[in-house]
């Protein structure tokens, strides 16, 4: 039987370009990332970096419980479950926060995630030395420096964890190729640094679980020595089990998570639907890469359809075919091109939804590793084109300048939450997110109410045809509260419309948010908590139903908000009003005087006072005059029958024996 011929690793040429030239390549990588980049300093806290750094208590000091809550809860903890342990990547928000005190000042965490991208150029621009000649390792590094596609992991802080997944992968990698070619102590360092890559990679991000199997797949392009190769996989594989381990305990002490349909719809669609259309989305993540001139930080419910047989599901699945066609000849013509593009296919698969649905359909920061294995292989290929050097560089060349460009115009995008939404609405206009986001923003500024509206009518018309136990309550409170808000800028029938409409809008929040949250407790067999949010549901109908004289409705809504949230002081006033549009005074003195009590809240004491000084107080002595403003007198009769009616109803035994009440 003929033996099978060995195929020699990729090696650096004999003739090595000088430590000077190395460098010069050097100083122009971090140059060019850093004038495309240059704008990114300045950019905030858009979309979830103000969830997971402002938002996140456990970053705000370095004390003992706060590390533990880290290791001991998921990512999203406590503003949510996700499923996801990422400890490092959120201690890496605590250094910034806390050690280098950047705390709300986004320009610090921003230098952070700039210098681990640069480390990773360098560590791509090193690892191509190892593996190719020098120009095309230059021009790889250089083109993945400035990808515009990587804004969603640079320029957006949060995106770090992405970084840290990818140093471990490139860091991990060059140790495992030192590992194999040194001997001795040197070798046991460098698989030590091999474990430690991988450590720092897995419990910074999920994927970076994949570094075994590229240590795999280069032996099986390269035919090597499997006894190293076992030697790799083991230390590479020692830190994923105890992140598996770890992770494990921290999600069976968690609420379980669920990734919601709106946010993946495959996570609803049958097994051949799903993975036809996870096949789909490889063919748009390969148009991204190609041509990545519309970029959008959201792809969720309804900007991607499940793969029903279109003519945009062909196209998708021709373009994944015929980049399959087109790579498995490499096997033979330039195994290094093949390793690459497997390489992009392999840290690109476990987000896929190809094996199993993730958080997300499609996300741009997900090419962050895969585009350099396939900008490498279309380099490499590009090698062995019958083209001259030095048309080929001056191609690249341009190449660099436009990505350079498009990558400094999509920071800005970055800036805050509106100028994301705006750009949102644009690159992703079926997403009702950004139509949600944009809306709300434009409400939180006082800007355009018209706008608001026709944004918030947006997102619920393409939310409309989802199932309520599959919906989402929020973007129709919204929408309620725009519709009120329209109500009070104008009068007559026009005003009642709207209030109608905020009401029906109302409703329909507060059923789905129901449905939601009993599909949760069947599928999981438990009683699901009522979320503190759901009050605002409730508080919106109360104020339309007010507005619509409807007194009584009105009560019930705002009743059943203050049982959810009993510490939002405007929803006592709700009851106030309502109360009084019943002709029941008293009833209303005392609602506000257990929001006082509840709440604390200086509005809810000078209402209640002016309700007493309108004619409720028949004896003339429930306002007396204080040092610096009227006060309530607890000595007259009326004010102290309602005051400890009040402390009876927010459970206040210490203030009933104040007041020595019967």
């Amino acid at each position: 039987m003929k033996k099978k011929k060995k195929v020699a690793p990729p090696a650096a040429p004999r003739r090595s370009p000088s430590r000077n030239g190395h460098f010069a390549a050097i100083a122009a990588l971090v140059l060019v990332t850093l004038a495309a980049f240059s704008n990114s300093f300045s950019t905030g806290f858009p979309l979830d970096n103000h969830t997971l750094i402002l938002d996140d208590p456990r970053i705000r000091s370095t004390a003992a419980e706060n590390l533990t809550q880290i290791l001991d809860h998921t990512y999203w903890w406590p503003n949510g479950e996700s499923g996801l342990y990422r400890p490092l990547t959120t201690l890496s928000y605590l250094f910034n926060y806390t050690i280098l005190g950047n705390a709300n000042h986004p320009a610090g965490y921003h230098w952070i995630n700039f210098l681990l991208h640069t480390a990773n150029v360098l560590l791509l621009f090193a690892l191509m030395l190892r593996l190719s000649r020098p120009w095309p390792a230059f021009f790889i590094a250089m083109l993945w420096a400035v990808y515009p596609v990587l804004t969603e992991s640079v320029t957006n802080i949060v995106g770090r964890a992405d970084l840290l997944g990818g140093a471990a992968i490139f860091g991990g990698f060059l140790c495992y190729l030192e590992s194999k070619k040194a001997a001795g102590p040197r070798r046991l360092a460098s698989l030590a640094g091999l474990a430690l890559a991988t450590a720092i990679g897995a419990f910074s991000k999920e994927s970076a679980v994949v570094l075994p199997a590229v240590i795999v797949l280069y032996e099986v392009c390269f035919n090597q020595e499997w006894s190293k190769m076992l030697d790799g996989c083991a230390a590479s594989a020692i830190p994923i089990a105890l992140m598996l381990w770890q992770r494990t305990a921290v999600l069976s002490a968690s609420l379980p998570a669920e990734y919601p349909f709106l946010d993946n719809p495959i996570t609803g669609a049958g097994f051949w639907i799903g993975r036809l259309t996870a096949i789909k989305l490889l063919g748009r993540y390969l148009g991204l890469a190609f041509w990545p001139l519309k970029l959008s930080a959201d792809y969720s419910y309804a900007q991607i359809a499940l793969a029903r047989g279109s003519f945009g599901d062909w196209v998708c699945w021709l373009a994944v075919a015929a980049a399959l066609a087109a790579t498995l000849p490499a096997w033979k013509r330039s195994r290094l091109a093949f390793f690459f593009v497997a390489f992009a296919f392999l840290n690109l698969l476990p987000a896929s939804n190809l094996l199993f649905p993730i958080g997300t359909m499609m996300a741009e920061r997900l090419l962050y590793l895969p585009l350099a294995g396939l900008i490498a292989a279309a380099v490499l290929a590009a090698d062995h084109l019958p083209v001259s050097r030095r048309a080929l560089a001056g191609f690249a060349a341009l190449l660099i300048a436009g990505f350079a460009v498009r990558t400094w115009v999509r920071n800005l995008d970055w800036t805050d939450d509106i100028t994301m939404a705006e750009a949102g609405v644009q690159a992703s206009p079926r997403s009702y997110k950004f139509h949600r986001l944009l809306a709300a923003e434009l409400i939180e500024s006082h800007q355009d109410l018209d706008r608001a509206v026709a944004e918030a009518d947006r997102a619920v018309a393409i939310l409309a045809p989802v199932a309520d136990p599959i919906n989402s309550a929020g973007p129709w409170n919204l929408a309620a509260v725009c519709h009120r808000l329209k109500g009070d800028s104008l009068t007559g029938g026009a005003a009642r419309a709207q209030y109608e409409e905020a009401a029906k809008l109302a409703l329909r929040s507060i059923a789905i948010d129901a449905a939601t949250r009993q599909a949760y407790g069947q599928r999981h067999g438990i009683t699901s908590p009522v979320p503190t949010s759901a009050a605002e549901e409730y508080r919106t109908l109360a104020s339309a139903y007010l507005h619509l004289d409807r007194a009584a409705e009105a009560l019930n809504a705002a009743t059943q908000a203050q049982k959810i949230d009993p510490g939002y002081a405007e929803v006592y006033a709700q009851i106030a009003h309502a109360y009084a549009e019943q002709d029941r005074p008293e009833d209303a003195a005392i609602a506000l005087a257990q929001g006082m009590i509840v709440t604390g809240d200086q509005f809810l004491r000078t209402e209640l006072i002016k309700l007493y000084q309108s004619g409720l107080d028949a004896q003339g002595c429930a306002v007396v005059a204080g040092p610096q403003r009227p006060a309530l007198n607890p000595k007259c009769p009326i004010v102290l029958r309602d005051l400890c009616e009040a402390t009876l109803r927010a459970n206040r035994p210490d203030l009933r024996s104040r007041l020595a009440c019967p």
